[in-house]
């Protein structure tokens, strides 16, 4: 009887913890802003790991911006495997896929992957205005 709190407690905390996640970026909580829109930018290091930026109204500099990563652990952060994870990963926190932007190339060859985004919620709240 013990065990079985203990391992529905630890259920209970785990989902408390994984429901407040939030996007940190550059250390600033974009969920708390009033914007609308967001771009995902990523392009594949390697086999296991994935660059992922998003631009919130800041623009985007691949040289200077802070790299989104996601946080575990008490922040410690830790990159994607692919964009389909960052993708995911922006999903479960209220945002959705609207369009994919193509890719560009900076001097260096590497290719970037865009992708907009927009809160979730608020294409409901405009659906039900009408």
């Amino acid at each position: 009887m013990h065990k079985s709190f203990l391992i529905i407690l630890l259920c209970w905390l785990t989902n408390s913890i994984v429901a407040q996640a939030q996007l940190i970026v550059g250390g600033v909580n974009i969920d708390t802003l009033n914007i609308q829109y967001i771009e995902l930018i990523g392009y594949k290091r390697s086999s296991l790991e994935t660059s992922v930026w998003i631009d919130f109204g800041r623009g985007f500099d691949g040289y200077k911006a802070s790299e989104f990563l996601k946080p575990i652990n008490n922040h410690q952060s830790v990159r994607f495997f692919s964009i389909v994870e960052a993708l995911n990963y922006v999903y479960k926190n209220g945002w959705e896929l609207v369009t994919i932007d193509g890719t560009s190339t900076v001097p260096s060859s590497t290719v970037y992957h865009r992708y907009i985004l927009r809160r979730r919620n608020q294409a409901v709240k405009q659906v039900n205005q009408r």
